[in-house]
C-alpha cells in the first residue's frame, strides 16, 4: 500500500527573518467606505486631532479596545507601542462615549456595500431571530441583538439594538419581494403575516393556537387541538385563512409529531415554565409540546409540506451563528450601563464581525473550488476572526516596549489620590522589615 510523503520545507535564516507586515492597512483598510471621515467629523465622532492621526486610526482603536477586552489605560498603552494615539486615559474615554452614531453609519455602510446575495431568479431565505446580552451586575437579559441571517448567502444582512424592552417582531427590518422569512414562535404572530404580505414577501413561522388563531374559508374559528387529534398521517396540512386588523391572508398550516425523545423534553420545558409561576400545565399544552406546527404563506404547489417543514428546520443555522458569536468573538458582560455606550460595544463587536465574515466568505469559496469535501464553517469562522484580531491589535517587540517605556509611565502607576495597591505595600513594608533586621546582624 503506498503511503503519500510529505515534504515540509525548512525555512532559510534569510526567510525566517522576515517580518510579518501590519495587515490593518494592507487587508482591512482597503474594505472600508472611501468617504469615512467626513461622517466621522459630522456624527462628532473625530472633530478634535489631540494625538490620533486620522479616522482609521480611531477606528482600529475602537475594534482593539472591544476585540482585545482593553480597559481606557491598557487601550492607552496599546496605542502608544502601535504609534495610533498618545493621549491619555481621560481623552480615551471621552472618545469612546461619541463613537455610537458613527459606528452604527460605518456598519450599516459595510452591509450595504456588499453585492445582492442572490441572482434575481433566486429566493433569498432569512433567518430572523434574537440573542441576549448580560451587563456587569444585572445579569443576562438586558441587551437584544436582533439578527437577520442571509442563509443564502451565509452572512449578517442587518441588525438592531435594544435593550431588554425590545420585542421580537419582524417590524423592525426591511422586507423585499420574494424573501421567505424564517423565524421561531416569538414571531408568530397575525402581524408578521400581515407586514410580509405588504411587502410581498412570504413567511415560515412556527406558531401556536392561542397566539395565531386561524379561521376557514367561511370566517369560522379552526380548531387546531381537534385536527391534531384526528387519526391520520403524521405530517399533515391544512389551508384557511388568518385576520389581522380586518384583513384576511391565506395561510398553510403543516404539523409534523416530533420525535419521542424531543417531545418528552419539550414536555418537561413546559412542565418546569408552568411550575415557576406556580400553575399546572393543561392537557392541550403537553399534547402540542409533542407537535411542530408550522405558519407558512408559500404556494403549495413549489412547496410541499416537508420542504415547509426542511426549511424551518433551517432556522438552527441562526443559533450557530450566535454560538460562534459569543464564543468565537469572546463577547463577555458589557461593561457599561448607558444605552448608547452598550450599542457602541456591540456596534464596533459587530463591525468585526463582517470583516471575518468578508474573509470566510472568500476562504470558503477558495476551499469547495480546489476540494469537494465539506468546508466547516466554525474552523473558517475561526481562523478568520483570529486573522482579524491580529490585524488590529498587530504586534510589537520586545526593543518597541522598552523605547516607549517612559511614557506608559502614566499608564502603569496609580495616582498618588488612589488607594495605595496591597501588593506594592505590601512589598515595602517587608523591604523595610528585611532591611532593620538585616542591620544589627551586620554590626
Amino acid at each position: 500500500m503506498s503511503v503519500r510523503s510529505h515534504h515540509t520545507a525548512v525555512p532559510t535564516h534569510e526567510q525566517s527573518l522576515v517580518r510579518i507586515e501590519d495587515g490593518w492597512a494592507t487587508e482591512v483598510v482597503p474594505q472600508l467606505p472611501a468617504d469615512l471621515e467626513i461622517p466621522a467629523r459630522a456624527l462628532k465622532a473625530f472633530v478634535r486631532v489631540r494625538g490620533v492621526a486620522g479616522v482609521t486610526d480611531l477606528l482600529r482603536a475602537l475594534l482593539a479596545f472591544v476585540l482585545a477586552d482593553h480597559s481606557t489605560r491598557s487601550l492607552g498603552a496599546w496605542a502608544v507601542i502601535l504609534k495610533v494615539a498618545d493621549i491619555s486615559e481621560a481623552a480615551w474615554r471621552k472618545r469612546l462615549r461619541k463613537r455610537n452614531a458613527w459606528l452604527g453609519w460605518l456598519l450599516t455602510a459595510l452591509l450595504t456595500a456588499r453585492p445582492a446575495s442572490p441572482p434575481p431568479t433566486r429566493r433569498r431565505v432569512r433567518l430572523i431571530d434574537a440573542t441576549r446580552l448580560g451587563q456587569v451586575g444585572r445579569g443576562g437579559d438586558v441587551w437584544r441583538v436582533h439578527w437577520d441571517y442571509d442563509l443564502t448567502a451565509g452572512c449578517l444582512s442587518s441588525v438592531v439594538i435594544t435593550d431588554h424592552h425590545g420585542g421580537e417582531h419582524h417590524e423592525r427590518y426591511v422586507l423585499a419581494p420574494g424573501d421567505s422569512i424564517v423565524a421561531d414562535n416569538g414571531y408568530g404572530y397575525r402581524r408578521s403575516v400581515a407586514h410580509a404580505h405588504a411587502a410581498q414577501a412570504d413567511v415560515v413561522l412556527r406558531s401556536h393556537p392561542a397566539t395565531c388563531p386561524v379561521e376557514d374559508a367561511d370566517g369560522h374559528p379552526f380548531d387546531v387541538i381537534a385536527w391534531l387529534r384526528q387519526p391520520g398521517s403524521a405530517t399533515r396540512e391544512w389551508e384557511g385563512w388568518c385576520r389581522h386588523q380586518g384583513h384576511r391572508y391565506r395561510v398553510r398550516l403543516v404539523a409534523a409529531p416530533l420525535p419521542p425523545d424531543q417531545a418528552q423534553k419539550a414536555c418537561q420545558r413546559k412542565q418546569r415554565k408552568a411550575r415557576k409561576r406556580g400553575r399546572r400545565p393543561a392537557a392541550t399544552t403537553r399534547m402540542l409540546a409533542g407537535w411542530l406546527l408550522v405558519l407558512t404563506t408559500l404556494d403549495s404547489d413549489a412547496w410541499p409540506a416537508a420542504a415547509v417543514l426542511r426549511l424551518y428546520r433551517a432556522r438552527w443555522q441562526v443559533e450557530l451563528v450566535f454560538k460562534r458569536l459569543k464564543q468565537l468573538l469572546r463577547v463577555r458582560l458589557l461593561r457599561c450601563k448607558r444605552m448608547d455606550v452598550a450599542e457602541a460595544t456591540v456596534r464596533a463587536l459587530l463591525i468585526a464581525w463582517v470583516l471575518q465574515e468578508n474573509l470566510a466568505t472568500e476562504l470558503r469559496t477558495a476551499l469547495s473550488t480546489a476540494t469537494q469535501c465539506p468546508v466547516s464553517s466554525w474552523r473558517i469562522c475561526q481562523l478568520s476572526l483570529e486573522t482579524v484580531r491580529q490585524d488590529v491589535i498587530g504586534h510589537w517587540t520586545r526593543a518597541r516596549l522598552r523605547e516607549c517605556l517612559p511614557r506608559l509611565h502614566r499608564f502603569f502607576c496609580s495616582s498618588p489620590r488612589q488607594r495605595l495597591a496591597q501588593e506594592t505595600d505590601m512589598r515595602a513594608w517587608l523591604e523595610e522589615r528585611t532591611q532593620s533586621v538585616v542591620r544589627p546582624l551586620a554590626a
